[in-house]
């Protein structure tokens, strides 16, 4: 239930660090040179900061003052990132803007760079915040466990029951504000903070009457979850997305950004979780061998071995979405489908075969090249 309580401090703290750094961003930006600096600068000190903590030794002695370091080059490692993916998206935005009226195949280059930084500008806080969320669930559940099995019982039992309030609490409510800005309800209080306090007293009250030193398979739960949110969202269909998206935004490529992003998103996070489920277990026995701690084994026996079919399988994703990107036109979501869409309905049949010929040559070019890439790779 730790991680439950930590849950919205993780992502608070996660949003409004990239919201910070947007705003820095936004205003290095203000003039394209000063912008420019700040990006290589940015990229330069990220790069050795990266080095310098996976080089850093790790061991069961691992005193305070390598902790303290370890955590200040990450801490400065990720403001760097945050502040580097937000004046790329600043600088690509602008670049996009200004390449706009070059004509109309720097115009369409132009709109493409322009809609990637304005998507970046808009979901960096959600996904930084999500992932602090994540970094929270991750640290509450590996040290609040290591808390309650060191104390003592009646203490563990205290601690558990206020924890189970607190988490149970977040948890009820969160659902329900979650349905209150679906529906808008009269009253929010009777399904955000009354069944939450209900809930997490009711369930507290039980923790008390539970050892609080017996084991749950929490792992477990999390993973049935998340899968179960991934199927979900794999099982619609692009098109039904980009309608409803359509409907939520507005007309245009955003609401077909957003489609396909969300798909994608569900269909590689099952190859992905499938690719990690099946690596060979000899290369991790072997580093653990010789002492590594866990982010060393990861480093250098998990992730050698997915970063190729990661590869693959993103290289094969965007083959899919851009043959995609065509149909979820026909609805409203931009791109050469909306011209053709409309070429359709205005019965003028000569642009929309030669548009039919560039998106079967753009489809045919790029399947080839990625194949060709995924073959190299494998």
């Amino acid at each position: 239930m730790l991680a439950l309580t930590l849950l919205p401090i993780g992502g608070g703290i996660g949003f409004f660090l990239a919201k910070w750094m947007l705003s820095l961003a936004e205003t290095a930006n203000q003039q394209v040179l000063v912008g420019v600096v700040g990006t290589v600068i940015a990229g330069g000190a990220l790069w050795p900061l990266l080095q310098m903590n996976l080089g850093l030794e790790m061991d069961a002695g691992f005193s305070g003052q390598k902790l303290a370091v370890f955590l200040v080059r990450g801490l400065a490692a990720l403001l760097l990132s945050l502040f580097l993916v937000s004046s790329l998206s600043h600088l690509g935005a602008r670049a996009g803007i200004w390449l706009l009226d070059k004509g109309i195949i720097l115009g369409a280059i132009g709109n493409f760079i322009k809609v990637i930084g304005e998507f970046f500008l808009l979901a960096l806080p959600s996904l930084m915040g999500l992932l602090g969320a994540f970094v929270a669930v991750a640290l509450g559940s590996t040290y609040g466990q290591e808390l309650v099995l060191r104390i003592a019982e009646g203490r563990a039992r205290a601690i558990t029951a206020v924890l189970t309030v607190t988490g149970t609490a977040i948890f009820v409510y969160a659902i329900g504000a979650g349905l209150n800005w679906l529906y808008q309800f009269d009253n929010p209080a009777n399904w955000t903070t009354i069944p939450a306090t209900v809930v997490g007293i009711v369930l507290g009250t039980g923790s008390l009457f539970v050892a609080p030193k017996r084991p749950f398979a929490i792992g477990n739960a999390i993973y049935a979850i998340s899968r179960g949110i991934l199927n979900t969202l794999r099982s619609i269909e692009p098109l039904i997305m980009a309608i409803i998206f359509v409907v939520w935004v507005g007309l245009g490529p955003f609401a077909g950004v957003m489609a396909l992003t969300l798909h994608t998103i569900a269909a590689l996070g099952k190859l992905f979780s499938e690719q990690i489920e099946g690596i060979s277990e000899g290369p991790i026995e072997a580093i653990t061998a010789t002492g590594a701690n866990q982010l060393q084994t990861i480093t250098y026996a998990v992730i050698p071995q997915i970063i190729p079919p990661y590869i693959a399988y993103t290289l094969y994703r965007w083959d899919i979405n851009v043959r995609m990107s065509t149909i979820i036109g026909f609805v409203g979501g931009g791109g050469i489908g909306f011209l053709l869409s409309q070429s359709i309905r205005l019965l003028q049949y000569e642009d929309a075969s030669v548009m039919m010929l560039a998106i079967a040559f753009v489809v045919s070019a790029l399947d080839y090249i990625s194949s060709k890439a995924r073959t190299r790779i494998i």
